[in-house]
């Protein structure tokens, strides 16, 4: 009994664990989307200026 409740518990972690991976990569794919997405909204002297 205390080996499948280890298991569960293990198992359970692994899981929010890939639930925060998920998470996070959806994250920075909607962030780099909106600092591409500002680069081609903005002059060539704008980026040079926020650059800098």
């Amino acid at each position: 009994m205390v080996m499948s409740n280890g298991y569960r518990t293990i198992s359970q972690h692994l899981n929010d664990l890939k639930k925060e991976n998920f998470s996070l990569k959806l994250r920075i794919y909607f962030l780099e989307e909106r600092i591409q997405q500002k680069f081609e909204d903005s002059t060539s002297e704008d980026v040079h200026r926020k650059v800098s």
